[in-house]
């Protein structure tokens, strides 16, 4: 596929792209679920730490039950959204801890891994200026990352006209404990980030996407 249909695909599906909260039936095949599925896989994360993952759900008890602390998610529940996704997000992401271990599995020489390790320290307590004690301020890190593959899932799917919507709206306290209930999640190690619902749109929005203008948006600096 040549660039300028990528570029047109691509920018075709950013237009078409809204919070969709009200679908049809229509399912999506699996051929297109595994397409947005290898994207968000595909995704990059901050120093490559690899400290989250999805749950997939079409339907079914499992769901039911998480549903009912997703008050982000009742409209696409009610209107047949194909496809729920819960990010999952790592806790133990601190330097002296997945981080480590990441680190030792690339099999690197001592003196290398011990200055990588050092680097990584000063980035998390310094520049990112996550006080050493912070649960909460790491796992907010590593549910960052989650928003980097959510965000090209949706591009990946709006560029074959599949909709989305971000859902932020849960109790993250009740879900976590359905999860933990249901065997999804260490709840010792892992919480739900952010969700995703999938479908084909039921109707369009009445109103017309708001976005600044491209020279609100973007300002050049050449000096």
């Amino acid at each position: 596929m040549e660039k300028n249909a990528i570029k047109e695909a691509l920018l075709t599906g950013a237009h078409f792209r809204r919070a969709i909260r009200e679908y049809t039936d229509q399912k999506i095949t699996n051929a297109d679920l595994d397409y947005i599925l290898e994207i968000g896989r595909m995704s990059p994360s901050s120093v490559g730490l690899l400290d989250w993952r999805i749950l997939v759900f079409n339907d079914g008890q499992s769901w039911n039950e998480i549903r009912k602390h997703a008050w982000g998610a009742q409209k696409s529940i009610e209107h047949a959204a194909d496809t729920f996704i819960v990010f999952v997000a790592r806790k133990d992401v601190r330097y002296d801890e997945l981080l480590t271990q990441n680190i030792k599995d690339r099999h690197l020489d001592p003196a290398v891994e011990a200055k990588v390790l050092n680097n990584y320290q000063k980035f998390q307590l310094n520049d990112m200026e996550i006080p050493q004690n912070d649960r909460l301020g790491f796992f907010d890190w590593a549910a960052k990352q989650t928003y980097l593959a959510l965000g090209a899932m949706m591009t990946a799917a709006s560029a074959i006209g599949i909709d989305s919507c971000p859902i932020e709206g849960f109790n993250r306290k009740e879900v976590n404990e359905i999860l933990t209930q249901q065997h999804l999640i260490d709840p010792q190690k892992e919480s739900a980030a952010v969700m995703l619902s999938l479908g084909y749109r039921l109707k369009d929005p009445k109103r017309p996407q708001v976005k600044l203008s491209k020279t609100d948006f973007a300002k050049f600096i050449n000096d």
